[in-house]
């Protein structure tokens, strides 16, 4: 999965919680593994990216690139985390 796939998908979360009521059990579960998955692959790409920048070869135009990189998974976890929440009420 891309970024841009990840991205879609929380979109589309998004629109499926905004009426949790109307959303069908099974639908909530899946919708809710799906972001389960997600935040996953976000975090160890996040902890990927922070063992890149502790290499010593990095050199700071990297570094601000992967720090970036890092800034927008964390954004897109906590998004995630806000269907997750909304999904488990």
């Amino acid at each position: 999965m891309g970024i841009r796939d990840f991205i879609e998908y929380l979109r589309e979360h998004r629109e499926k919680v905004e009426n949790t009521e109307a959303l069908p059990d099974v639908e909530r579960t899946e919708v809710l593994r799906q972001a389960e998955m997600m935040v996953g692959m976000a975090e160890a790409a996040v902890k990927e990216l922070e063992s890149i920048v502790k290499n010593r070869r990095v050199n700071l135009p990297e570094e601000h690139a992967l720090r970036f990189a890092q800034d927008v998974f964390l954004y897109l976890i906590d998004e995630e985390e806000k269907i997750k929440e909304r999904l488990r009420r």
